[in-house]
Formats: structure tokens, sequence, C-alpha cells
């Protein structure tokens, strides 16, 4: 048999890669883990730092990440992290589950407050809350 019957024998034994259309390409996936939030952070200035500095963690425990569509994923150091395009990296980190839900109740009280203000002023509301008039110009 020649060397070109040859590759073109393994080439008909492997199994066929599905092709897949630009543009549809899923988001990144890990596994979950109880008690934890987890979340991609691209890799980009000090983003990492900042995260970590909030009680952050890289995820360490060699769980496989990412979709088949995204490609192959990498560890570099201790942190799992894709490719997500344009030659970046994303690192999976994790935080605590009660940490995430006390910063997220912090966040949503400081929304709330500024949308009870904006409320207030937009019907037109005295110092009681509760007389003044609306005007549209």
């Amino acid at each position: 048999m020649t060397e070109q019957a040859k590759n073109t024998e393994s080439v008909k034994s492997e199994q066929p890669r599905k092709r897949i259309p630009l543009g549809s390409r899923n988001i990144l996936t890990a596994p979950k883990k109880v008690g934890f939030v987890r979340r991609f952070v691209n890799d980009t200035g000090d983003r990492l730092q900042m995260f970590k500095d909030a009680g952050w963690h890289t995820v360490d425990d060699g769980s496989p990440v990412g979709d088949s569509k995204i490609g192959r994923p990498t560890n570099i150091g201790s942190a799992t992290n894709p490719s997500v395009g344009n030659n970046q990296r994303a690192v999976l980190m994790e935080i605590p589950e009660e940490i995430y839900e006390a910063d997220r109740a912090e966040s949503q009280a400081k929304i709330s407050e500024v949308e009870n203000q904006i409320k207030r002023n937009s019907r037109g509301e005295g110092r009681d809350g509760l007389s003044g008039s609306v005007t549209i110009s």
C-alpha cells in the first residue's frame, strides 16, 4: 500500500468532526459546586486581582470546563482558563454563596434607594412624600 493510500485510509477511519458554523458558539460552561457561585473572569488588566480582593478564588480542581464549540481549554498554573477569542483567556473563579448573596443584597439596596429617589422626584412629591404635581413639557 502506498503512503498516500495509508493516509487516506487513516482519515476515513477517524470520526468526522461536526462542522460548527461561525457565530453559533455557546457560552462557557463549568460544573456547579454546592455552596459556591462560579463564573469566568476575563484575564485582562487587573481584573483577576480585583476579583481576588473581593474574595473570589481561582478554581483548580481539574473540572472539565468549556464547550466543545469553544475549543480546547488548557491549564495555566492551577486555574483552568479556556480561550474566549481575540487572543484572550478566561479564568474560572468561585466564591462562597453566602458572600455572593450578601454582596448582591448590598448592591440591590443601593439600586432600590436610587430608584425610590427617582420615583419621588418624578412625582413631584414634597417633603412629606405625599403631595406634588407632575408637568410634561
